[in-house]
């Protein structure tokens, strides 16, 4: 008889608050996008699935959020949506060319032919001014409608009243026709709670929970816990850290029995950031469990978890059972996810046809169970723990295929069973473990949030707030002498906390510096400052003037612009008598200690003559590949003139839906070139041509060298242009033709001679 295998899907939701204050509008729509495309659509479709049961994360932000879109809050795409086009003004309409095409182009835009139509005039407009007025205040309204109907799962087509209608509509859409669409969006988003707590109480669904804003508890408990051995410059651990952790978590219970009508039994760790002190605090509250990535338990076992060539772990045992430590107060349950399982289905499965992947992913859980037959235990449990929102634009249909493929695959499956995390733990008793390793679900370690220069200075910047934060408010209540007063104060310290615990959100962290890019880092820089502002505002203090200087990473701005000429000799030495590129702009890429290692390059310096433009690379040895393979190491200069009648797209590959801002620009001309540790192969120029293709054209008048440094020309004749044109450029970086690095990211740079001579 075949020992059955239990199932925990863990679909974790979460957003980090995306207004200035409690009170204000949304700057970016995510929640109520989201909301209608994921979060109740992923809970119905048990509609269809009697013997499935699924375990749910929703972080208390997120919940907050949407209930403030309950109560008619708005964010900035949803007032455009809903106001009449007449009223647009050119600024208007450019934000809407901007930003109402961030969707999946292959899943969402294509299934829309007008809107893919619109697209196409945008992509192929020459300039800002004639992009603007390519479009009728009719293109502009049908622009909003299609993008919102994009992220409306089409699930809800006849659910809700009025949506087929506009789902089969693409153009001509009327002020009416918005203003349903926001309809029938709100009340999706007022059917999302009600129905999660309707599935709790009948026992087909378990709801965990965060810490409130889904803050990194290791990092607010200590900073130093765990010997960071890459990063000898931290900050300091923050000012009453341990007391706004246990406020984040003891909020998020309050929050979650209110709502749901009694306490969580499990919280998911934000970002599965775990400590030996933050399971203490777990089991102050009396956490039942929570669960971890596979590689923190390597590191607390001090075992790796070994696959085949198919990626099936050889011996899953240790992997699928729950653990508790030993000789510990600590009896919360550890239940470790396959984070292999997770990787499949977030970032790997998506490009393949949905019932393949379905199926495949069956098989593999049919391989572990396979292995476990001869187990001595007789209840094992598979978790597979990730974002159950932001991968599905990936895949056919809002992953409508695939996960019902999946799930009718395990329904017909006597063998195979879907648990409820605290029904496996109620059964079983947990394996002992020694200690427990600190970490997060990506690389083991806390990298992603701490110890790169630009989220160091944002720890330290809300530490120095927390610090005046507990100063204002002992003054505040040291002048307060009457109770009204002491009301008062008090009302103000509280809002004052509730905008650092905001500012204590893992999000800001993660998109601050390297490597994440959000495509609106600018934004979440603003969001991180702003709230840190608030707390001296809502004192009535002086905001301190570094708060209002961006703190968004200045990685691809020059450090220094060109400032006149430069004809240096194309040598490939950095050793000169005297510095032939003394005029010349230059962009620093500062190595930090955690993220150098994935950087070719370490500077540019850029500059030009009447007749030469011209560019020097110092070069990352301890990064460069040795192998011939030079398609590993590649550069490539994209170069633009205002004259050039013919512009093309970047045609490298994003590793991501985010794409710089740099890179929505269309180019004239292509340099590219490769190399390795010591050679460097002959630099390629493209040019554009009509449609937005390349041609490769040969270079005459190019030199090029490579020994210390890449040093390259590139002359106006080979481009086809007059001496002293002005030229705009950026700089990529790439990996057999995949971006790694983009030096600006946010706007072109230019070399112009007549500024410069």
């Amino acid at each position: 008889m075949t020992k059955k295998l239990n199932i925990a899907f863990i679909w974790h939701f979460h957003q980090p608050s995306y207004q200035e204050n409690s009170n204000g509008d949304f700057l970016m729509p995510w929640v109520r996008l989201h909301a209608t495309k994921d979060y109740l659509d992923m809970l119905i479709r048990l509609e269809d699935f009697k013997n499935i049961k699924l375990n749910f994360d929703i972080s208390p932000v997120l919940i907050d959020s949407i209930e403030k879109y309950i109560n008619g809050a708005k964010d900035i795409h949803l007032k455009l949506l809903l106001c009449d086009t007449k009223d647009l003004d050119r600024d208007d309409k450019l934000f809407i060319l901007e930003n109402f095409f961030d969707v999946n182009y292959s899943n969402m835009l294509l299934s829309r032919p007008h809107y893919a139509h619109l697209n196409d005039i945008r992509v192929h407009c020459d300039s800002k001014t004639s992009l603007i007025d390519s479009f009728s205040e009719q293109d502009y309204a049908d622009i909003m409608a299609n993008f919102t109907l994009c992220w409306i799962d089409k699930r809800f087509r006849y659910r809700y009243e009025g949506l087929d209608y506009l789902l089969d509509k693409e153009k001509d859409f009327t002020l009416e026709d918005r203003q349903k669409i926001y309809e029938i969006q709100l009340q999706i988003i007022k059917d999302i709670l009600p129905t999660y707590k309707k599935y709790q109480d009948e026992g087909r669904i378990e709801i965990s929970t965060n810490p409130y804003y889904h803050p990194i508890l290791p990092l607010l408990i200590n900073m130093h816990e765990n010997n960071y051995p890459y990063c000898e410059n931290l900050p300091e651990t923050l000012e009453g850290g341990i007391k706004d952790a246990k406020e984040q978590v003891a909020r998020a219970l309050d929050k979650f029995e209110k709502l749901f009508g009694k306490r969580p039994r499990g919280l998911w760790l934000s970002e599965q950031c775990v400590s030996k002190k933050t399971l203490n605090l777990l089991s102050y509250f009396n956490i039942d469990w929570t669960v971890l990535d596979e590689g923190i338990l390597s590191n607390s076992i001090g075992r790796e978890f070994a696959r085949d060539f198919e990626g099936n772990l050889e011996d899953p045992f240790a992997l699928c059972v729950n653990y508790a430590l030993k000789k510990d107060k600590n009896k919360t349950n550890l239940i470790f996810a396959d984070s292999f399982f997770a990787n499949l289905v977030g970032f790997g499965y998506g490009s393949y046809d949905s019932e393949v992947a379905a199926n495949d992913l069956y098989e593999k859980i049919k391989t572990i169970q396979n292995k476990l037959q001869n187990s001595p235990k007789e209840n094992h449990l598979l978790t597979i723990a990730m974002d159950g929102e932001n991968c599905w634009e990936s895949y056919q249909n809002d992953g409508e295929e695939f996960l019902n493929t999946l799930y009718r695959l395990i329904e017909q499956d006597d063998t195979l069973s879907t648990t409820l995390v605290s029904d496996f733990i109620d059964k079983s008793t947990p394996e002992e473990l020694n200690k427990i390793a600190s970490g997060s679900w990506i690389n083991r370690n806390f990298e992603l949030w701490i110890g790169e220069p630009t989220k160091n200075v944002a720890w330290r910047y809300l530490n120095q707030t927390k610090q005046d934060f507990e100063k204002m408010s002992k003054e505040l209540l040291s002048k307060a002498k009457t109770n009204i007063d002491k009301a008062k104060a008090n009302k103000a310290i509280y809002e004052a906390r509730e905008e650092i615990f905001v500012a204590e959100g893992s999000d800001w962290f993660w998109w601050y510096g390297e490597p994440n890019e959000s495509g609106s880092d600018i934004i979440f820089d603003y969001l991180f400052r702003e709230r840190l502002r608030n707390v001296y505002r809502i004192f009535y203090a002086q905001i301190p003037d570094y708060l209002n200087i961006p703190l968004i990473s200045m990685v691809g701005k020059p450090i220094r612009q060109a400032i006149g000429h430069i004809s240096p000799v194309i040598d490939g030495t950095q050793d000169e008598m005297f510095d032939e590129w003394e005029n010349a702009g230059y962009i620093f890429l500062p190595d930090s200690p955690t993220f150098s290692k994935m950087k070719a390059v370490r500077g540019i310096y850029y500059g030009c003559d009447s007749e030469n433009l011209y560019f020097k690379f110092e070069i990352n040895q301890q990064t460069v590949s040795k192998s011939n393979h030079f398609l590993k190491n590649q550069i490539h200069i994209y170069l633009r003139s205002a004259i050039q009648a013919s512009l093309s797209p970047v045609r490298i590959i994003s590793r991501t839906n985010n794409i710089y801002p740099t890179l929505k620009n269309s180019f004239s001309h292509e340099v590219m070139f490769s190399f390795n540790k010591k050679d460097l192969l002959p630099p390629i120029l493209s040019v554009s041509m009509p449609g937005g293709l390349w041609k490769m054209v040969l270079m005459k008048h190019d030199e090029y060298a490579y020994k210390e440094v890449i040093e390259l020309k590139i002359s106006y004749k080979d481009l086809g242009l007059e001496e002293n044109t002005p030229v705009e450029f950026c700089v990529v970086g790439a990996t057999n033709e995949v971006i790694n690095e983009v030096y600006p990211q946010d706007v072109l740079l230019t070399l112009n001679n007549e500024i410069l001579q």
